[in-house]
């Protein structure tokens, strides 16, 4: 008995063992090459989201104290300049004012409830140590200037946003 093999399937080859052996090792250093670079990737992505974050948090409670401090009739600045007292034109007060390095708002209207506005607040200076102070009257009486300065400790070490604005009075 004669097998009959056809001419297609002696020419069919298969992936041989060195061959396979060759292409894993080509990707497993290519892999071994990217792996630094994928690190270093997602430690920076890291950082960045952190930073954005904080930079946000810092950015709308400063909105908050400037949109209810241009909406009010009087405005008070504390001895310590640590808080801000302000009357809107129907009467209702509230205030800002730093706590324990949480900026606290007292909002004028509705709940009676004092909110956390923004924690990890600091009125001392990081470079020099001196307090500086968070609400500032101007000479003219007609602005104050906000200033925050937001320091969180992240994975990624100490993170940190300074923010100041000039607030001009607009019903003083």
């Amino acid at each position: 008995m004669t097998i009959v093999t056809s001419p297609s399937i002696r020419k069919r080859r298969g992936i041989t063992l060195v061959e396979l052996l060759v292409a894993s090792g080509v990707m497993l250093i290519l892999v071994m090459a990217l792996m630094p670079v994928l690190s270093t990737s997602a430690r920076a992505w890291h950082r960045n989201s952190q930073d954005t974050t904080l930079m946000m948090d810092a950015t709308l409670a400063m909105r908050r104290i400037t949109s209810e401090l241009r909406r009010a009739r009087s405005v008070t600045v504390s001895g310590s300049n640590t808080q801000v007292s302000y009357v809107l034109p129907n009467g209702a007060s509230g205030f800002f004012g730093l706590s324990y390095n949480t900026l606290k708002w007292h909002p004028a209207e509705g709940t009676a409830d004092t909110i956390d506005l923004l924690t990890t607040v600091s009125n001392t200076d990081p470079e020099t140590g001196n307090p500086y102070p968070l609400f500032e009257r101007g000479a003219n009486g007609r602005t104050i200037t906000i200033r925050l300065y937001v320091q969180r400790q992240t994975p990624a070490g100490v993170r940190y946003q300074r923010l100041q604005e000039l607030v001009v009075l607009r019903n003083q």
